[in-house]
């Protein structure tokens, strides 16, 4: 039943942020939902404990009091300017009305001087999360009277009842839709204990392939539902993630389909800081992704392969020309003959960079690791790149190193090193300085006994957007000097990939810190003897 009332009785105020208090209720996705017992029991627990004939659980929207729950009357919903709640969610405490009659707000309320004779009103304020009044719950009386202490007392802890309810309502109408979105995503996503590693979670596309249920998989880790995967390799994954060293992780590992055969997949491991922190699992098929990088790479390794000796050729009679062996040449031509070898070489190095990047993405690069004196590793470095750094009037500096040994590959640290001062002298603006550091780190440093190169400049830093793709292979940043706004010579694109592939194939890390127009700080991270 809809109650149809109109009067001229004294309207109730909206509240100051009702805007935001209408939001806020739409947001609980309760208005116009069945009726359910759990909020008929607390009107039916209001009514016997306040000896009224009526309650209710009403919520307030923009023209309407709409009943969530109702005892004594079957009514559905009233005009919002009828309403006593309207006036009592101005409030926080109890709003009490001894007899309505002979109040001035409502004594000619349709609620008053209808058939339904309303005379006492008591209702309490129920407040979201957020702190919005979206309603009441009351008791209503056809006599005068007022509430006892005791029955006070009852209406707040039921009304903070239906507080609660609303709010686990709310959580769970979220959860079930964040479910449908999971369930929907072809990747599979998990959730699990920091302490246990078992499962607390998975969407339909994870348990379709581990081939279990959700139930029986709750009793399961990582480690039990996926054979390829080790305790210890899990353990290693997770250990940066424990300590906070880092927000993310990503692995590729292989797994195996339900008929035995070997698929590569990417792992993204984090962790969910709620209440009670877990990981996160987003485990993704790349088989399509890795055989389009086979593919390209074939093909790039066969196009460098034949471009290596013509290119070399090319090279080789530019010498001869730029360098009058061949006899002297016109000024014009010999511009050009120059031009055309600079970039002739430059191809040679692509193509040089490329090959050494695919051998050692393939693990073909035999790192031969020796204990290394440090201070004569960076000395060499830096002497050999300070001409570089001349040519580029920047001013090459060698901080104050530990007297400690590497364990490293010589040829390939120099080559590390020779591509991070190279970056730092051509971004860095002239008579500015590039600083090489170094420093051991914490012994008890989760990787190990450490030692961490930097090379530190002051160039135009590495613009944020571009940050996730700067390890990757014809990466470029768009990172131009910063006092006259050209960019210091072409590169590759091919080095910083080539670094990391370098640094990890010697069981180190490299990563950096930057900050656009103050610079940028490259550490490689190496194990000492």
């Amino acid at each position: 039943m809809s109650c149809q009332w109109t009067s001229v009785m004294q309207k109730p105020l909206l509240p100051p942020n009702e805007a935001a208090r209408l939001t806020n209720l739409t947001d609980h996705y309760i208005l116009d939902t069945p009726s359910e017992a759990v909020f008929d029991n607390i009107t039916t627990l209001a009514a016997k404990i306040c000896d009224t004939p009526y309650a209710f659980i009403a919520l307030l929207d923009s023209r309407r009091q709409w009943f969530k729950s109702t005892y004594g009357m079957d009514v559905h919903e009233s005009d919002r300017e009828d309403s006593f709640c309207g006036h009592a969610i101005l409030g926080e405490d109890i709003m009490e009305v001894p007899d309505a009659s002979q109040d001035p707000r409502f004594h000619d309320n349709p609620f008053v001087e209808s058939d339904f004779h309303a005379r006492f009103y008591a209702g309490k304020p129920i407040q979201s999360a957020e702190g919005h009044a979206l309603g009441t719950l009351c008791v209503m009386d056809r006599k005068p009277r007022q509430l006892e202490p005791e029955q006070t007392e009852a209406i707040n802890a039921l009304a903070q009842l239906v507080e609660t309810l609303l709010k686990t309502r709310r959580q769970e109408a979220r959860s079930a839709w964040l479910g449908s979105v999971l369930d929907a995503m072809s990747e599979e996503v998990a959730l699990f204990d920091m302490d246990s590693l078992r499962y607390i979670y998975a969407n339909a596309n994870a348990l379709e392939e581990l081939d279990i249920d959700l139930e029986a998989l709750k009793e399961a880790t990582p480690v039990d539902v996926m054979p390829e995967l080790d305790r210890e390799t899990l353990e290693v994954l997770l250990r940066p993630l424990r300590q906070g060293e880092k927000e993310v992780v990503v692995s590729e590992q292989l797994r195996r389909r339900k008929n035995g055969l070997l698929y590569p997949v990417e792992i993204r491991l984090q962790v969910i800081r709620t209440a009670v922190p877990v990981f996160a699992s987003v485990v993704r098929d790349i088989s399509e992704r890795k055989a389009i990088e086979r593919a390209q790479r074939d093909l790039l390794s066969t196009v460098s392969h034949e471009l290596r000796t013509p290119l070399g050729s090319i090279d080789g009679a530019l010498t001869v020309i730029t360098s009058g062996m061949a006899g002297p040449v016109p000024d014009p031509i010999a511009e050009m003959a120059s031009l055309a070898q600079r970039n002739s070489q430059r191809l040679v190095r692509l193509v040089t960079e490329f090959l050494d990047l695919e051998k050692a993405e393939l693990g073909k690069v035999d790192f031969k690791l020796k204990p290394l004196n440090l201070a004569e590793v960076l000395n060499e470095a830096v002497s050999t790149n300070q001409g570089f750094a001349l040519k580029h009037e920047v001013d090459l500096k060698l901080g104050e190193i530990p007297q400690v040994e590497v364990l490293a590959d010589q040829d390939r640290l120099q080559q590390v090193l020779t591509n991070l001062l190279s970056n730092a002298i051509k971004f860095s603006p002239e008579r500015k300085a590039v600083r090489v550091e170094a420093q051991r780190l914490n012994e008890d440093h989760s990787d190990g006994n450490r030692v961490r190169i930097s090379v530190i400049d002051q160039g135009p830093g590495i613009p944020e957007e571009f940050r996730p793709y700067l390890f990757e292979k014809f990466s470029q940043s768009p990172g131009s000097d910063a006092q006259n706004g050209k960019t210091k010579g072409p590169g590759t694109g091919l080095g910083l990939a080539l670094v990391k592939a370098y640094v990890e194939g010697m069981q180190g890390q490299v990563h950096f810190d930057s900050q656009v127009h103050v610079g940028t700080t490259f550490h490689v991270d190496l194990p000492m003897k």
